[in-house]
């Protein structure tokens, strides 16, 4: 198994046998000499801030948050299908309680989670349609955003189905050239939140219409095989 220092990057070589099943361990870098931990169950580039404290009703959101610390239960597997899911990664209570409104007024099934590392979890458990995350959900440096990280990494044939959103005090609504060097579909600053919801709808739109030619051919030349 290959794993990265999180430290200076450095990639070790660890024989698998070497790996714990299922645990959390730690190395010390032979590059920097640092030690860090690892996590088999999550990406390896995974970074916990440990230190950022939940507001107080955030722990409750996280809901689906299994306690032998295994993927939890995927929350959507009774919906019908063609249903619409989201994922709103935000501890602020303000925020999450309008996005959550927005997204269930555009028809879609909403999901809290209290941690990057419950949201990790859910994402390697179920394709969802949307994801909106505030820049700072588990950090207080928004360049270390575990889920941001995770999204940027998705292959295309997983990305393509996602729109994702970015709930930011630093860059203007709207900004293509920081949503593709972010990795999302849309940048919403913080003073727009309001304007959610035609926002989004117009983010979807352009979405839908971009990639329409490339789904009907997908589903021909899938139904041909």
């Amino acid at each position: 198994m290959n794993i990265s220092c999180t430290h200076c990057r450095k990639t070790l070589r660890v024989p698998d046998d070497r790996i714990p099943l299922d645990k959390a361990f730690s190395l010390v870098c032979p590059g920097c000499g640092r030690r860090f931990a690892v996590d088999p169950v999550m990406p390896e580039d995974f970074e916990a801030d440990e230190t950022i404290p939940l507001p107080e009703g955030a722990a409750a959101a996280a809901t689906n948050d299994a306690p032998d610390g295994g993927v939890p239960d995927n929350s959507f597997q009774f919906l019908a299908q063609g249903a619409r899911t989201a994922m709103l990664c935000t501890h602020t209570p303000p925020l999450l309680s309008h996005v959550r409104k927005t997204v269930e007024a555009a028809g879609y099934h909403a999901l809290e989670t209290g941690t990057p590392r419950d949201a990790l979890r859910q994402m390697r458990s179920h394709d969802f349609d949307l994801v909106i995350i505030d820049e700072l959900f588990g950090t207080r440096d928004p360049e270390m955003n575990n889920v941001l990280k995770y999204v940027s990494q998705l292959t295309m044939d997983s990305r393509r189905g996602m729109f994702v959103v970015l709930v930011s005090s630093r860059f203007s609504t709207g900004d293509p050239m920081q949503a593709f060097h972010k990795s999302v579909n849309l940048i919403v600053n913080t003073a727009d939140v309001d304007r959610m919801a035609p926002l989004l709808k117009r983010g979807l739109d352009e979405h839908e219409a971009f990639y329409r030619v490339f789904n009907q051919e997908y589903e021909r030349i899938n139904g041909t095989l």
